[in-house]
């Protein structure tokens, strides 16, 4: 009988010890490296659906404007040559209906199996329309001696806006407001202009300013948070114009543009865009600025295109407004 220890179960033991410890060290990897950049790549597509969202909403409601305002033109003109024309559209109010997807909760793997162990935390995120406190103002020589940052139209600001709750990538705000798609991070303390608003200044042959602006407003309430799909029903109100537009265009000596809002950020991002627009159409004379008010810890800033009697600033505003309501799509909202 031999009597020699003889090791080749513990050896099969150590083995397989070995392989289980290889194959955990390597999921622990693929969760530390690979789920992180999957979820941010998830998150990054999310944002860029976001953005397209956002775009085409806005494109929508100017192309509603839009038509809105060729039909009201149509009718006042066939008023005008005794109903001698062709009928002219009927004019009703337009809705338009879209879907925005909240999350990354949505997105699943293309074939294969899924483990939920191996997959990205899926974000969430908040669709909400909210009074942002900024006022816009527009204000001319017609109503006032000198402007006063005041002027005969504040105009609150409201906003339909996408905020994210990213768990791998950065946070991020769309949002619609008074015609414009913006963009805000780091908890608002950054905000960028992605599509301007309904304003432009331009110069004439004659050196004569005029400035065109739609004070395009949205009116509502509701927030839906969570994963899944909201839908968005817009519909267009039927407004008389602003008195200031009671002649299309308003011949003042200055026109003066300006937003009031408690966010630094937000009021750096107004006159950047203030002065973008009054220097791309080459306006010979204007100034901008800002005023801080300690009182309401608020800032204005301004954007004032001057004339003369002989070279006047021309002013015409079209009033646009919008009744907004989320409805929720799928279940898991809160």
């Amino acid at each position: 009988m031999s009597t020699l220890p003889n090791d080749e179960g513990l050896s099969e033991v150590i083995g397989f010890v070995l392989l289980l410890g290889v194959v955990v060290a390597l999921l622990g990897m693929y969760m530390v490296y690979v789920v992180p950049i999957n979820g941010r790549e998830d998150e990054i597509t999310q944002m860029n659906y976001v953005e397209e969202q956002f775009t085409d909403y806005k494109f929508t409601l100017d192309a509603i404007w839009t038509s809105q305002l060729i039909n009201t033109n149509y009718a006042n003109l066939q008023s005008n040559f005794g109903n001698t024309l062709s009928p002219a559209p009927s004019i009703i109010p337009a809705t338009s209906t879209t879907t925005m997807k909240l999350g990354t909760g949505s997105i699943t793997p293309q074939g294969g199996i899924s483990l939920p162990l191996f997959q990205p935390i899926a974000s969430s995120a908040t669709l909400s329309i909210d009074n942002t406190t900024d006022t816009f103002t527009i204000d001319s020589s017609s109503y006032h001696s000198s402007p006063d940052n005041k002027g005969e139209f504040p105009i609150n600001i409201t906003s339909l806006e996408y905020c994210s709750n990213n768990n791998y990538w950065v946070q991020q705000c769309d949002s619609y407001e008074f015609g414009g798609v913006f963009l805000s991070q780091d908890n608002g303390n950054s905000t960028i202009n992605r599509i301007s608003p309904l304003i432009s200044i331009t110069q004439s042959a004659n050196q004569s300013a005029v400035v065109n602006i739609v004070p395009l407003q949205i009116d509502g309430n509701g927030s839906y948070s969570g994963n899944g799909l909201v839908r968005v029903d817009t519909t267009q109100r039927t407004l008389p114009n602003y008195n200031i537009s009671e002649s299309a265009y308003v011949t003042n000596t200055w026109v003066n543009l300006s937003v009031t809002s408690a966010n630094n950020a937000t009021a750096a991002m107004w006159l950047q865009l203030f002065r973008d627009i009054a220097f791309r159409e080459q306006v010979s004379s204007y100034i901008y600025g800002s005023a801080w008010n300690p009182a309401s810890r608020s800032t204005t800033v301004f954007v004032n295109i001057t004339g003369s009697n002989a070279n006047p600033v021309s002013l015409y505003v079209q009033r646009a407004e919008f009744n907004v309501n989320l409805n929720s799509v799928a279940s898991q909202f809160t």
